[in-house]
């Protein structure tokens, strides 16, 4: 059993506070409680819709225990949180990243809306007369916690106006929900604010005018230079293999001979558009021939999309793992034009196994830990190296994993994630991961009360660059130990994934692939991995009135 003092939560009361404007009514005694802390995840604006990134954080750490709202206990009501950014230049908008400390809804989400304004007024003081809305989006949060969520919404803003971004928050009494937007306190250079009728807010306040100068909302704008464009959704295409004379084949692993559909959806914004076109450009990458390599689009309305469908055979001579990208543009009778491209593989990296017998015991409370290794045969000079761990284990906080070269270099994979920002770290259960060196995710701050804790690519704890240059020849060593009682485990898998990769092979398609195939195999993305979860909550009743409130 976990040792009981994991459990233990730190009740403080806060002092009032009074307002400092002329509020409906007065801030009463608040109650925090302070859990086993939630360590931040940091998660960087991805700009993968546009090019320009707007913020006015410093950092993009979202901070447990930093943020308020208007709430009775913990279920909040109408919030409305802003950013105002005065423009230089247009800008397209096409998403808007905002934090979320915590969103809980008795039925697992909850709506927060995402509107954009433009005005030439100063902010607050012109809003909302001074302004005019251009862009909203209706969205659904699943529950989540310290994470920064991207929602896609489009709007065009001028230069020399003020684009205004606001969160909402409607009212969760009802539905039982409970939001707490994300914050920091490393800095921002412009305010944060807030609006919140029920506790006397009637209009967007600085954070720091009602007594929380700490709660710097984490918020970016993403977009493209203004005026109407045109935008190549490469990571939703969608990739489709055909072999007629084997239909076994048709697995999703591109392979020699087969013929293979791709669908990448192209985007208007800020604008509409006709005679779109979308072309595969020359030349053609090694091994691939284009047989359909023009999608006439056709006209496109503003805020809408419509899917280029490509088709391209890959040579039966084509070599076994190779990687290739298709570089695609797009022209409209307007003169607008964009680009993209979409990468795949031919055929699949081969693979090495443990030379243990798996599952694996962890020995519980034993910090030397037990060990696992792969012997590979294959002398391949590292450029890169990701690793595949599957453990299932009781309270990651107690795991410990590193990995050993066969030249003796050594790389701490985890180091009981939460520790030492609490004492027995993150009480989730289980792994399914790929350690990576370009993952977003760092699973040493993150404690979502998931099962499986984590799934899919994740930061190590050291960089797996310092492998970079080494052979692959010779045994790796995976170690894993469990450093306190009450908890065990085992080691499910484990693998090397290294590139250049291992040899794979491929089964070639001989007779051609035959003809289009509907795609059905979705590019993955780092999004895609993340499952983020509940963090449970205590509801109180109680009057109206900005707190923290007692959460477990």
């Amino acid at each position: 059993m976990p040792n009981p003092m994991r459990a233990m939560a730190l009740v403080l009361a806060a002092t009032a506070l009074s307002a400092p404007l002329a509020f409906a009514q007065s801030f009463s005694n608040s109650t925090f409680e302070v859990p086993k802390p939630l360590r931040p995840t940091v998660v960087a604006p991805t700009g993968a819709c546009g090019t320009i990134t707007l913020t006015q954080s410093t950092s993009q750490s979202i901070t447990s225990g930093n943020s308020v709202s208007c709430n009775s206990g913990g279920l909040h009501t109408d919030n409305s949180y802003y950013r105002s950014f005065a423009l230089a230049a247009d800008i397209n908008v096409c998403e808007v990243q905002f934090g979320i400390e915590t969103a809980a809804g008795t039925g697992g989400s909850q709506p927060v809306t995402v509107n954009l304004y433009s005005g030439a007024g100063a902010f607050p003081g012109t809003f909302p007369g001074g302004y005019t809305q251009i862009g909203t989006a209706s969205l659904n949060v699943a529950d989540q916690t310290a994470t920064v969520f991207p929602a896609t919404v489009s709007g065009l803003a001028t230069a020399g106006s003020n684009l205004v971004v606001e969160v909402f928050t409607p009212n969760g009494q009802t539905a039982g929900n409970s939001f707490f937007i994300g914050s920091n306190a490393s800095g921002e250079s412009a305010p944060s604010y807030l609006a919140a009728a029920d506790c006397g807010v009637t209009a967007p306040t600085a954070t720091s005018a009602i007594g929380f100068p700490q709660m710097q909302i984490v918020m970016n704008v993403i977009g493209n230079p203004g005026g109407p464009s045109l935008s190549v959704g490469s990571a939703s295409a969608t990739v489709a293999d055909s072999c007629s004379t084997n239909t076994a084949q048709n697995n999703g692993t591109v392979e020699p001979g087969e013929t293979v559909t791709v669908q990448v959806p192209i985007s208007a914004a800020g604008g509409s558009f006709t005679g779109v076109v979308a072309s595969l450009d020359l030349p053609a990458p090694a091994g691939i021939t284009y047989v359909t390599s023009t999608a006439n689009i056709g006209n496109l309305a503003d805020g809408s999309s419509a899917n280029a469908t490509f088709v391209v055979s890959v040579a039966e001579t084509a070599s076994c793992v190779t990687p290739f990208t298709l570089p695609i543009s797009v022209t409209s009778n307007e003169g607008t034009t964009a680009a993209g491209s979409v990468a795949s593989q031919i055929g699949q990296s081969g693979t090495v196994t443990p030379n243990e017998t798996l599952p694996l015991p962890i020995t519980d409370n034993n910090p030397a830990g037990v060990t696992s290794t792969i012997t590979v045969a294959e002398d391949i000079t590292l450029t890169d190296l990701e690793v595949g761990v599957e453990i299932d284990h009781t309270w990651v906080g107690d795991v410990f994993i590193s990995l050993t070269s066969p030249g003796g270099t050594t790389v701490t994979l985890l180091d009981r994630p939460g520790v030492p920002g609490s004492t027995f770290g993150c009480s989730d259960n289980d792994m399914d991961v790929v350690f990576s060196d370009a993952a977003s995710v760092n699973p040493e701050t993150t404690c979502n009360a998931t099962t499986p804790w984590l799934t899919g690519p994740v930061l190590p704890a050291s960089p797996l660059s310092a492998f970079d240059g080494e052979s692959t020849v010779g045994t790796w060593t995976l170690t894993v130990s469990d450093n306190a009682g009450g908890d065990t485990g085992q080691i499910v898998n484990w693998s090397l994934i290294p590139t250049p990769g291992f040899s794979g092979v491929c089964t070639v398609c001989v007779g051609g692939g035959g003809g289009p195939v509907q795609p059905a195999i979705e590019l993955p993305t780092l999004q895609s991995w993340s499952k983020l979860a509940l963090a449970l909550f205590t509801l109180m009743l109680g009057v109206f009135y900005f707190r923290r409130t007692s959460r477990r």
